[in-house]
């Protein structure tokens, strides 16, 4: 019943504007209002029923008054009025100290979120693989979120010197929010020790760090070396069109692509007891030697879906060895997956 209190939305009216505030205890967000205040105070009302009511309400002027232990909300023809919760319960706002060690565009941001979140596990135990390190250092920042089994790696270009180096996790739940509440325009992060804001514009987020940042792969000891590696170029959008043909006939029990490189040839092949079998030829520029490799059909899929050139580059130089995909042009996004046990 304690918690049931975070369930609410803190409604506090100060001399000139409005602020509300939610909170699940691991993320705290405040938004700033401007409004006509007749007297200060403040309240906390069901969240999910007052979100609710005023998305349906029509784009007009709200009248808020507070009367004894509950909250009217008038607008032209409607009165609605809502019991208020027990404010002493509500969680004190976090007391934040951190320095603004980064402001970034907001889009560059949520891109790099899209492109690295389908590389994290949030029901791994271990907390260095539930979340996504951002990675900050002179002239990039880094965002990478690895499994074990696969890796993404997006890097964004800063304006050298400007920003204090750092590292920390953040959680799969804040990767999951933060991308709703912002747009393109510039954001402040600030990264205390166990704490990181995002502020914008009139919102502000609080967020708990996961612990084990120092436990965090080395990351680009990971990323295979492209100078040692055979690497095969393949349109984007064929090559997605035959996994996802081909992954038909896989099963959870046989989830397995066998993909054989020959000389200009490669052969995409699934044989599954369950399901039937699949083979599809596809005609690429290759005159090294063969080389047999295998995937679990997704893996390759969720990555070539979030890339946007027309070609990848597909590198490799064993069956038991990472493999390394990118956009041919450009290598600010990475993707590296280890190939499964070949029969």
């Amino acid at each position: 019943p304690a918690l049931m209190i975070t369930n609410g939305i803190l409604i506090e009216v100060k001399e000139d504007s409005l602020s509300c505030v939610s909170t699940d205890l691991e993320n705290t967000i405040k938004l700033d209002i401007g409004c006509k205040v007749v007297k200060k105070g403040n309240a906390v009302i069901g969240g999910k029923k007052l979100i609710s009511l005023v998305k349906q309400i029509p784009d007009e002027e709200i009248k808020i008054t507070r009367k004894d232990n509950s909250i009217e909300l008038k607008c032209q023809n409607s009165k609605y009025s809502f019991i208020m919760m027990d404010y002493d319960e509500f969680p004190k706002f976090p007391k934040f100290t951190g320095d603004t060690v980064l402001t970034i565009e907001g889009s560059k941001l949520k891109k790099a979120i899209g492109k690295i979140k389908f590389c994290i596990d949030p029901e791994e135990p271990r907390p260095h693989f539930r979340g996504g390190l951002l990675d900050i250092r002179e002239d990039s920042l880094n965002i990478v979120a690895t499994d074990t089994k696969r890796l993404s790696l997006y890097r964004l270009l800063l304006e050298k010197g400007e920003q204090k180096k750092c590292k920390c996790l953040l959680p799969y739940k804040l990767l999951s929010i933060l991308p709703s509440l912002v747009d393109d325009d510039a954001i402040d992060i600030s990264i205390g020790k166990n704490q990181i804001s995002f502020k914008y514009k009139d919102t502000y987020l609080v967020s708990q760090l996961l612990s084990g940042s120092e436990d965090f792969p080395d990351y680009e000891k990971v990323i295979p070396d492209e100078s040692k590696q055979k690497e095969i170029f393949i349109q984007r959008d064929t090559l997605l069109s035959t996994l996802k043909r081909i992954s038909l006939f896989t099963s959870d029990r046989y989830n397995k692509v066998k993909i054989s490189f020959g000389k200009n040839v490669a052969v995409f092949a699934v044989e599954s007891p369950e399901v039937g079998e699949a083979q599809e030829k596809m005609d690429i520029e290759y005159s090294g030697q063969e080389q047999d490799l295998a995937f679990p059909p997704v893996s390759l899929v969720e990555f070539l879906q979030l890339l946007e050139g027309e070609q990848v580059r597909f590198g490799f130089t064993s069956e038991k060895t990472p493999v390394l995909l990118r956009d041919s042009q450009q290598a600010d996004y990475l993707y590296v997956a280890m190939p499964l046990k070949l029969e």
